[in-house]
């Protein structure tokens, strides 16, 4: 029901591992065997593992901030909704509209990488600013953003793309650019966004959709997420 916990569960240690396991399988055996009695028994029962799954899951939260874990990761798509899920626990996560597949991760960038059936490829990454090299405390949100972006296209300017500023939204915190190779037919859209205390790094790179298709995506899922 829940195979990412199990996967999660599978890398603590065992003694812990085998306490969870246990409360869970408990949890459900009751259930299982309750589900022939009276409807209000059932109800409560079904509660009582909701519960046990919350509190396991904040138990694992706390040992990955101890054990140094970075975050829980999924990804799943709900054909009733057509959206797709990127979990990034503790983080948050992105519901993308319609079907995509995850292809791959950065390490470096912390970018997952998907795509959908027209090929058309997405990457989506959410870390605390605190986390790069260029943050200060006490920085605004529009320096923070203008060094976010400035880091990264200088690495792309030694590779010979040309960089465009689309659309810097200071009010609305965020920064579009593109990152342009044109001996070699690439353009790749990108926007830097901050929100709260966590950095935005999205991007888009297609051989079918618009430069500004992929624009207005962008901004709508950083807008949704």
């Amino acid at each position: 029901m829940f195979p990412w916990l199990f996967i999660f569960i599978n890398r603590m240690p065992d003694g812990l591992c085998l306490s969870i396991e246990q409360l869970i399988c408990q949890s459900r055996f009751e259930m299982i065997n309750l589900k022939g009695q009276s409807l209000s028994n059932y109800s409560f029962m079904n509660q009582k593992f909701h519960f046990t799954f919350i509190a396991l899951s904040l138990v694992l939260l706390s040992a990955c901030k101890a054990a140094g874990t970075s975050m829980i990761v999924g990804s799943d798509y709900d054909e009733s909704k057509n959206q797709t899920t990127l979990t990034l626990l503790p983080y948050g996560g992105f519901v993308i509209p319609d079907k995509w597949t995850k292809t791959s991760y950065n390490e470096v960038s912390k970018q997952h990488y998907f795509h959908n059936t027209d090929s058309t490829t997405i990457a989506l990454a959410k870390n605390p600013k605190e986390k790069y090299p260029f943050y200060k405390s006490g920085q605004s949100d529009k320096d923070f953003l203008t060094a976010f972006t400035s880091w990264e296209s200088e690495h792309f300017k030694t590779q010979g793309a040309i960089i465009t500023i689309i659309d810097d939204q200071p009010d609305k915190r965020y920064i579009l650019w593109s990152a342009a190779i044109p001996a070699e037919g690439v353009s790749t859209i990108y926007l830097y966004g901050l929100k709260s205390k966590y950095a935005y790094n999205l991007s888009a790179y297609s051989k079918t959709w618009s430069n500004e298709k992929m624009q207005d995506f962008l901004v709508k899922l950083f807008d949704n997420n």
